[in-house]
């Protein structure tokens, strides 16, 4: 598994989304979500500004964090909104 794919099911994860809503968000089915989760589908731009959006990150954190670090920024960044 790549590691986008990595990240991004651990983002869906810590925000205690099932796929399917995701998969909503996005304007894809569960199934085709599922694959870009999981790196049997490539990623696309567009995709991955989607997926930023909704979890209200930056496509450059998503793409250059270590993915330890980019959890930690999220729980910091929900922490707030709280």
């Amino acid at each position: 598994m790549n590691h986008i794919a990595i990240k991004i099911r651990k983002l869906r994860e810590i925000h205690g989304y099932p796929q399917e809503y995701v998969a909503f968000q996005l304007g894809v089915s569960q199934a085709a979500y599922s694959k870009k989760e999981t790196g049997r589908t490539e990623l696309s731009l567009t995709v991955l500004q989607q997926v930023t959006s909704l979890y209200g990150i930056s496509l450059i954190d998503l793409l250059s964090l270590p993915l330890n670090d980019l959890i930690i920024a999220v729980l910091q960044q929900d922490k707030k909104v709280q």
